[in-house]
């Protein structure tokens, strides 16, 4: 902006030497004050047509009395010097301590009519208000109240306090300003020549008034006044751009306090008014079009548009051209430029605008002379953009550039001004990025010793100190990841907490500081696997992205940051849900920036990784294929010499192996093995090696060649003396290789290989740094290895890997996830196999242990949930509470009721922390640990408890004799050698095709039990007669024998089946029925099942539900439920009937909670592919097992559900019980009788009248713990009247 005033100054000796350089914070007064210039005159408010210019060309010290008027002689290199390094000012700038007259003349162009007023200030006024002693000034306050015009008088005195504001920062001169110029606006509304010129005095004072206070109202009233003033101002007067400026720099002012877009708008609209009111030829033109380039640049901070860049540089790079060339504001438009410039290669990544930036930059510090503080400047702004290329191109020239601009502008600057410390911290920023670049101890240490003077220099509540404070953190944090001292993170972490909260909450740059402690989390989570670090990691990254603008380009490097952290927690807990917001992210962050943006490469390349992950978790062959683009575009997107260029060959050959693993063609590993030559060539680093020796094991299980094998391992052994910290996977590789090596191995050295290789399988499955699903691959293949060699070491092997189900099967996850993940891992065999080599090496206790961890690994996870911790509340009720309100929030997790929004994984998080804190606590040691056999066994306190497990090495049952039995703390174990694999499968499949042969599918009357073919009866007859006779011989009778010898002849008894057994009917496998035998998914749901329920009603209430016909399907018409709703009234009066339309979801749902028995009769279905999907048919919908799950039934003790395939569990997922029975109990029932297929319609009445009316006859009562034994009555009975075996064999009892 071209200056309103000009201050003519003579040197104190009178000599014609230039000025010295002036920092640009200096303003005339402070010039002055040093006494070595005086105040010749100030000329004030030309216009663009007077002869300023052409004085401004001469230099009158030369030439004397050429009519240059109005300024006479003076130095012109001095005022040049002054006028290119002052902003647009107020009179009171202008005004001085020290003259040489007695006063101060200030000429004003008026904007009224052309009339000039003319204000006098007497010298000694000024030097009176500038005084450290008011006195002087009250004085002359005094005398000019009486003085007339009083509007004269009162804009005088608003003059002189507002120099004494500014020379001394007193705010109440500031105040009294204001009250005189508001007093001369008064005066003057009559005046309309003085009257704009005050109100943009009084304007000019309510803006500092705002910059001092912050006052909203103070920056508001500026506005308004300044608005008045350019109203009143005549058209054609040189000071209405001038005014028209300053209104857009009061509407930019409250921008930046309150970001309403319609300030900058009118921000924007003003600059470009005030230009529009100058000509070309005007000395402020190129000030001004520097104005209207800079709300372009700020405009698009706000809205991400990079064409208002587009049109800043357009306007400023046109001024600059129709400038002359010795313009004194020529260098401070091109760093103008330039920083448009640096913003749109932000943007874009075009590396012609970074050069551009440089070029200017260089322009500025060669038309500046040598120590002056804009030549410091300007060094300092050319280092910086050296900097900048060096982040985005990875250049080491580049950085080395900056280190030495920063080094020569610190030889230039006097130590005892705020720049010297300035440049100091850059240049310990530049020396930290070399560090990290080429390492070497100085530099980290220079840079510590550089930053740290820095902050220290700072004097306290500086608002700079936030920014060192993160530098200085930011050091601290590269030398803790050079160097691996703990104590350096922890101080990084607290000064970044210190800046944080001494910044303001609505600083532009406050995102910078959230992406920094992102960057403390997520090294606190690489040292020590603490989820909840993690966590806080993403937070911080959102809260980065939430803090800047929508669409500012650090956006994509925040979204590519959250994109990241939701990606090492996805490769952590497998969690679908992060890794589709990893992508999302990461797609986002693309979107955000050009395709020839410095980052798209990176971009690219995390995208491909995600994809790759995507691949590996669903097999998809189209998502490895656009990894693989992806990749191979980054790749070719980066330069030869870019640093990263190795991590990106890397990562190619990872995908060249993920193909072959698909389609064993030997050309990828051939790919592979070329890329990590070229990889290992430029950067020879753990991680490189690695691959390579993943590649070259590959090659061996091709080639069977030893040697190849041999250098795979040494390969690996280069990886791990290369590695600064754990790496478990290569203990794993080296192992499986020693493994190898010792069944291919001679005598002598195989006993060497065995023990290498069990040595290096437990250093990775108990490395602190191993992931769950990582310890549970090297746990298991461990496990195998010691089978092999008979060790009995296996059994820890198996206990570690069942250790890390809890943290694979995260309780963050959806059921539906967790499922997923039990299909994945084959939970199944891995349970069977453990309790195999448990019984094995005799160790029968840990074999139940094992089986029980194994059994309704979900169902307990959510038992937990729901289980209040009474004993925990009582003793320690702080601790109890807090955990009871986390566990309430993470049963929403399951509830298909609700829409869930939350970030679950903290809550799990913390539930982890709560319970280790709890486990500390006396009497807590094993609080949710899994149970001992000392407390399982408690399972069988009223009746043997049968555990049966099948193996590919062996099949056994597991007896578990009743605690009064002598022999109860041992369990025996009974070998069923006939049990095997194979047979299990056949008579499995047997069972299905006798199933099929009666059409038994679904509850109806039509199709139900009619042979599909001539003698199919027969041929069915005897599929279940030949079934059942083999399970007689080689499941039940073996363990009858047993029992008989231990003087067990009848009672109760509980079969909790495994693996293959929980599709077979064991209960009817026995010719008498000697026992009353009931089915339990895990024993400590038995021990549960048997603890009272706390109700207040003093009856037992019984809901029955029944659905005739559903709207819309005659198919599913239901003749004998009616019958049944009736017999169950006919035995309970009180019984509460639901039947067809009342029968809703809604209704029942409501129903069951409030009963305590609940009978439902209607169709049920077993979803195969997703058992949670199984359903009761309701009414108006399905009721699903996800939707059972979900409710807490604290009231409920029994289900009856007599419809079809109530008990039948998933094939996929045996050991889980995902059956509606199961749900019942998981619920809250203590007890459900189910069906294991289809049931006869007919015989619903038939079996709920004989419960029933045996537990009133027998009981007296509704007896939960007497349903099995009702349930075996009315069995016989259905067995007595001649029922085949397909109508009686399906009724089984769940539970206590």
């Amino acid at each position: 902006m071209g200056p309103d005033l000009i201050f003519v100054l003579r040197l104190a000796d009178g000599s014609k030497k230039p000025g010295p350089s002036y920092k640009r914070s200096h303003t005339v007064v402070g010039v002055l004050a040093a006494r070595k210039y005086s105040l010749f005159r100030v000329v004030a408010s030309f216009s663009a047509n007077t002869n300023l210019k052409r004085c401004l060309d001469k230099n009158p010290d030369e030439e004397e009395d050429r009519g240059c008027q109005p300024i006479a002689s003076l130095n012109m290199t001095l005022v040049k010097q002054l006028t290119r390094i002052l902003s647009l000012v107020a009179f009171l700038e202008g005004l001085v301590r020290m003259s040489s007259k007695p006063e101060v003349d200030i000429e004003q162009w008026e904007a009224q009519r052309g009339n000039v007023g003319k204000l006098e200030i007497l010298g000694g006024h000024v030097v009176a208000a500038e005084a450290a002693d008011p006195t002087g000034l009250e004085e002359i306050a005094k005398e000019y109240q009486t003085k007339e015009p009083y509007g004269v008088a009162q804009e005088t005195l608003g003059w002189l306090y507002h120099m004494r504001f500014n020379t001394t920062s007193d705010m109440s001169a500031l105040e009294k300003s204001l009250l005189h110029f508001q007093a001369a606006v008064d005066d003057a509304v009559d005046k309309p020549v003085c009257l704009p010129r005050r109100q943009q005095a009084l304007a000019f004072t309510y803006s500092l008034l705002y910059k001092e206070t912050s006052v909203l109202d103070y920056i508001n009233l500026s506005i308004q006044w300044f608005h008045l003033a350019v109203n009143g101002c005549h058209p054609d007067s040189p000071l209405l751009s001038l005014w028209v400026k300053r209104l857009g720099a009061a509407y930019l002012q409250r921008y930046l306090q309150q970001k309403n877009l319609g300030d900058l708008e009118q921000t924007h609209k003003y600059d470009k008014a005030a230009l529009e009111l100058i000509s070309s030829e005007h000395p402020a033109f190129l000030k001004f079009s520097q104005g209207v380039a800079q709300s372009y640049c700020a405009r698009f901070e706000r809205l991400g548009n990079v064409e208002d860049l587009n049109k800043g540089i357009e306007v400023l790079h046109g001024a600059v051209k129709r400038s002359p060339g010795g313009h004194r504001d020529i260098p401070e438009a091109w760093r103008c430029l330039s920083m448009l410039y640096a913003h749109r290669f932000k943007y874009e990544g075009n590396e012609e605008d970074i050069e551009t930036v440089i070029t200017l930059r260089k322009l500025a510090v060669q038309r500046t002379s040598l120590g002056t503080s804009e030549h410091i400047f300007y060094t300092q702004l050319l280092a910086k953009a050296y900097g900048e290329r060096f982040k985005f191109f990875t250049s080491f020239d580049d950085l080395e550039l900056s280190i030495k601009y920063f080094q020569q502008a610190i030889q230039e600057a006097p130590p005892e001004e705020p720049i010297y410390a300035d440049l100091l911290e850059d240049l310990g920023i530049a020396l930290m990025h070399r560090d990290q670049t080429i390492g070497g101890d100085e530099n980290i240490k220079l840079a510590l010793r550089y930053i740290e003077f820095s902050v220290n220099s700072l004097s306290p509540g500086h608002e700079k100190i936030p920014y060192s404070q993160r530098n200085l953190a930011m050091t601290y944090i590269k030398r803790y990841t050079s160097e691996g001292n703990i104590e350096d993170l922890k101080k990084g972490h607290i000064l970044l907490e210190n800046a944080l909260e001494a910044l303001s909450p609505t600083d532009p740059l406050r995102y910078y500081f959230h992406d920094s402690l992102a960057t403390v989390y997520s090294l606190y989570y690489d040292q020590t696997g603490d989820l909840h670090n993690l966590s806080l990691q993403v937070d911080q990254h959102k809260l980065a992205l939430g803090s800047m603008p929508p669409t500012s380009y650090d956006a994509s490097c925040s979204e590519r940051n959250i994109a990241n952290g939701y990606a090492t927690r996805y490769r952590r807990l497998g969690d679908h849900k992060d890794l589709d917001l990893a992508i999302q992210y990461s797609q986002q962050s693309l979107q955000h920036m050009s395709q020839d943006h410095g980052d798209n490469p990176l971009g690219k390349r995390i995208l491909a990784r995600l994809y790759c992950d995507k691949f590996q978790r669903y097999n998809k062959m189209d998502n490895l294929d656009t990894a693989m683009k992806l990749q191979r575009d980054a790749l070719n997107a980066i330069a030869e010499n870019d640093l990263k260029r190795p991590s990106f060959l890397n990562d190619l050959a990872l995908f060249h192996v993920a193909y072959f693993n698909v389609t064993k063609d030997q050309a990828h590993l051939e790919a592979g093995i070329s890329l990590m030559e070229v990889c290992i060539n430029l950067e020879s680093t753990s991680t490189y090696y690695k691959t390579l020796a993943i590649i070259t094991g590959l090659i061996y299980e091709v080639t069977q060649n030893t040697y190849n094998l041999i250098v795979s391992m040494m390969i690996c052994e280069i990886a791990i003396q290369k590695t600064h910290k754990d790496d478990p996977m290569l203990y794993v590789f080296l192992a499986k290789c020693f493994s190898v090596l010792y069944f291919n191995s001679n005598e002598l050295s195989s006993v060497e290989n065995a023990y290498c290789a069990l040595h290096y399988y437990k250093a990775s499955v108990f490395s602190a740094s191993i992931l769950p699903s990582e310890q549970f691959d090297a746990a298991m293949a461990w496990a195998s290895f010691a089978m092999s060699l008979n060790l009995s070491e296996a059994i820890t092997a198996y206990s570690s890997a069942l250790g890390s189900l809890p943290n694979i099967l995260w309780i963050g996850n959806s059921l539906g996830d967790r499922h997923n993940s039990l299909i994945k891992l084959n939970i199944p065999d891995l349970v069977s196999s453990a309790v195999a080599a448990a019984v094995k090496f005799n160790n029968i206790k840990c074999a139940v242990e094992f089986l029980e961890q194994g059994l309704a690994i979900t169902y307990r996870q959510m038992l937990e949930l729901r289980d209040e911790p009474t004993l925990l509340l009582k003793k320690y009720p702080k601790i109890g509470l807090e955990l009871q309100q986390i566990s309430l929030k993470l049963q929403e997790i399951d509830n298909p009721f609700k829409e869930i929004k939350k970030d679950y994984h903290s809550l799990v998080i913390r539930q982890k922390d709560i319970i280790k804190d709890i486990r500390i606590l006396p009497g807590f040691e094993d609080f949710l640990l899994p149970k001992s056999f000392e407390k399982l066994y408690e399972a069988a306190k009223y009746g043997p408890v049968i555990l049966l497990n099948a193996s590919s090495a062996a099949s056994q049952a597991i007896i578990l004799l009743p605690s009064i039995h002598e022999s109860a703390s041992n369990p025996l174990s009974v070998p069923l050698p006939d049990a095997t694999i194979a047979n299990l499968k056949d008579h499995c499949e047997t069972l299905k095709k006798a199933l099929r042969i009666h059409n038994i599918f679904s509850r109806d009357t039509e199709r139900w039990g009619k042979p599909s073919y001539p003698r199919s009866a027969e041929l069915s007859h005897k599929m279940f007669k030949d079934l059942l006779s083999w399970l007689w011989v080689a499941i039940v009778k073996p363990v009858f024998d047993v029992l008989e010898i231990n003087n067990i002849h009848s009672g109760r008894i509980w079969w909790c089946p495994s693996g293959l057994f929980t599709f077979l009917p064991i209960h009817a496998a026995s010719p008498k029925s000697i026992f009353i035998q009931s089915y339990i998914t895990t024993l400590d749901s038995l021990i549960k099942a048997r603890v009272p329920k706390t109700s207040i009603a003093s009856s037992i209430g019984l809901a029955a539900i029944g659905i005739r016909n559903i709207p819309g399907k005659p198919h599913l018409h239901l003749s004998f439920v009616n019958k049944e709703l009736h017999s169950i009234k006919k035995v309970i009066p009180s019984a509460n009937i639901l039947c067809d339309s009342k029968a809703t979801i809604s209704n029942v749902l409501e129903t069951i909670e409030n009963y305590e028995w609940l009978h439902v009769a209607c169709h049920g279905e077993q979803d195969g592919a997703t058992p949670l999907n199984s359903c009761l048919q309701l009414y108006d919908g399905n009721l699903s097992l996800s939707q059972i799950l979900a409710k807490a039934l604290p009231k409920a003790q029994f289900a009856f559900l007599s419809a079809c395939q109530t008990a039948m569990g998933s094939s996929n997922l045996p050991n889980e019980s995902l059956h509606l029975a199961g749900g019942f109990i998981v619920a809250g029932c203590q007890a459900a009788i189910g069906t294991l297929w289809s049931m006869k319609d007919s015989d619903g009445p038939k079996v709920a009248e004989l419960v029933y009316q045996w537990l009133l006859d027998h009981k007296k009562t509704l007896d939960v713990h007497a349903t099995a034994e009702a349930l075996h009555f009315a069995v016989q009975s259905l067995k007595d009247a001649g029922a085949p075996f397909e109508q009686w064999m399906p009724f089984i009892h769940v539970g206590s």
